[in-house]
């Protein structure tokens, strides 16, 4: 019988209040799962983001993934950008994740009344397969051609969190060494996403991903724009209201 996956609680705490045993487990993930890593490199990118989103094992309380969280403002539109997510493979399958980062998106668009974008930045397929599984539009995709509009915004973004990596005739960030790519054996396309035609298109626009290349991908976050359990709690943190002024709050 296969055994159950661990189940998840989530939290949401400042960047800058994580315990130095919390950024230890954090970077110990993140060096599991990334070839390149390099903890200082690590430390410095997490020191400039808002919020980590701490996955835990309900029972035992011990971090077993975690996503960082940065608001990116440019031009007067604002976006929020997920930086660093790891989840640990026992628990994949696991929705806390989807549900927690929702909950603290809805919190985040409740703080103006004003347009609040994902932007997302994949070099892997599983990361990108989150667009079409929990967003009714979101760019780059099959269907068609990313507008005008839409192209705009996401350089502006794209320049204003990354600068001179962001090469806008390919979509893609590029670096002059790896900033952190896949191991081998998370980079591989499995048998059953070969013909998936979503991952073809993410291989066509990102051929270099197994290098540390990065396809940058934009989503409106809106009730009328996300599906299923995404939608749900996305409604629930805009029912929350506003993020308190706080280290840590329960999402």
């Amino acid at each position: 019988m296969e055994a159950a996956r661990p189940r998840l609680t989530s939290d949401v705490v400042a960047a800058d209040s994580l315990a130095a045993q919390e950024t230890d487990r954090l970077f110990s993930l993140y060096a599991a799962h990334y070839d390149a890593a390099d903890r200082a490199r690590f430390e410095a990118d997490l020191a400039a983001k808002d919020h980590v989103i701490l996955l835990r094992d309900a029972g035992s309380g011990r971090i077993n993934g975690f996503s960082t969280q940065k608001l990116v403002r440019a031009g007067g539109a604002r976006a929020l950008f997920s930086g660093d997510t790891i989840i640990d493979p026992a628990c994949w399958g696991e929705q806390e994740l989807v549900k927690a980062w929702s909950r603290y998106a809805g919190r985040l668009l409740a703080e103006e009344n004003s347009p609040l974008w994902w932007l997302l930045i994949s070099k892997g397929h599983r990361t990108y397969l989150y667009l079409p599984l929990f967003f009714a539009e979101y760019w780059p995709r099959l269907e068609g051609p990313v507008p005008e509009n839409v192209a705009a915004l996401m350089g502006a973004f794209a320049t204003a969190k990354f600068g001179e990596y962001w090469d806008a005739s390919r979509g893609i960030l590029s670096f002059p060494e790896s900033m952190g790519q896949l191991t081998p054996a998370l980079a591989e396309v499995t048998a059953g996403r070969k013909d998936d035609p979503r991952v073809s298109f993410f291989l066509e626009k990102n051929p270099g991903y197994a290098r540390g290349e990065e396809l940058v991908c934009l989503a409106e976050i809106s009730p009328a724009n996300m599906r299923s359990v995404a939608a749900r709690a996305l409604k629930e943190g805009l029912a929350m209201g506003p993020l308190p002024r706080q280290a840590a709050c329960s999402i």
